[in-house]
C-alpha cells in the first residue's frame, strides 16, 4: 500500500518513480534546443554569405583587411574601401536580423549564457560595422583597416566562442588561430574570423 501511495503522489505531483524518466530531457526541451541551434546556424550561414567566403577565400577579409588568403596577414596597402563597404553593409544586415531574432526568442536554459553574449555583443558588432561603413566612405585604407579590426576583435573575442558553444558541429573560424595569427603578424588579422 505504501508503494502504491508513493507512486500516486509522484504521479499527482507530475513526477515519476522511474529514474530514467526523471533524468531524460523532455521532447519540448530538445525541440527548443534544436530550434535555437538552427537560429544560430542560420546566423552563421548569413555571415559566411555576406563575407562572400568560400574555401580559402573571403572577399570581406580581402577588401577590409587586405588579406590574400585565410592564413595571410592583413595589409593596409591591399585594403579596398569601396569593396569593403559592400561586404560590411551585407554583414550589417545579417547582424541586425540576428539581433532581432535573439531579442524575440527566449533561449533554452542550456544556451542562456551564450544568449546573453549575443544580446550584449552583437549590438557592439553592429556599432563597429556602422563605424566601418563610415570609414569606407572616407576612402582611407588605414581607417577602413582599423575599423575592420575593431569589428573583428568583437567577433573573435566574444561572439565566435558563443557560436562554438551553441553549435560545436560547425567550424566557426577558430578564435585561437585568428589571435595567434594576429599577434604573429603584428596587428594584422586574417579575416577568416569574420
Amino acid at each position: 500500500m505504501a508503494v502504491l501511495m508513493l507512486g500516486l503522489i509522484c504521479v499527482a505531483c507530475g513526477g515519476s518513480n522511474t529514474p530514467a524518466a526523471a533524468t531524460s530531457p523532455s521532447p519540448s526541451v530538445d525541440a527548443a534546443n534544436a530550434a535555437y541551434v538552427a537560429m544560430v546556424s542560420g546566423y552563421w550561414d548569413g555571415i559566411v554569405a555576406a563575407d562572400n567566403a568560400s574555401g580559402n577565400r573571403n572577399e570581406a577579409a580581402e577588401a577590409c583587411l587586405g588579406t590574400t588568403s585565410a592564413d595571410s596577414p592583413g595589409s593596409v596597402d591591399l585594403v579596398q574601401p569601396a569593396r569593403c563597404a559592400v561586404r560590411a553593409t551585407a554583414i550589417l544586415a545579417v547582424q541586425r536580423k540576428f539581433l532581432n531574432q535573439v531579442e524575440n526568442t527566449p533561449p533554452p536554459q542550456r544556451f542562456r549564457a551564450d544568449d546573453t553574449i549575443f544580446e550584449t555583443h552583437v549590438p557592439l558588432a553592429i556599432d563597429a560595422l556602422k563605424a566601418l561603413i563610415s570609414a569606407t566612405a572616407t576612402g582611407s585604407k588605414q581607417a577602413t583597416f582599423d575599423a575592420a579590426n575593431t569589428y573583428a576583435d568583437i567577433m573573435v573575442a566574444t561572439v565566435l566562442p558563443a557560436l562554438d558553444d551553441v553549435d560545436p558541429s560547425t567550424k566557426h573560424y577558430s578564435a585561437a588561430e585568428v589571435w595567434a595569427s594576429r599577434h604573429i603578424a603584428s596587428s594584422s588579422l586574417t579575416w577568416a574570423a569574420v
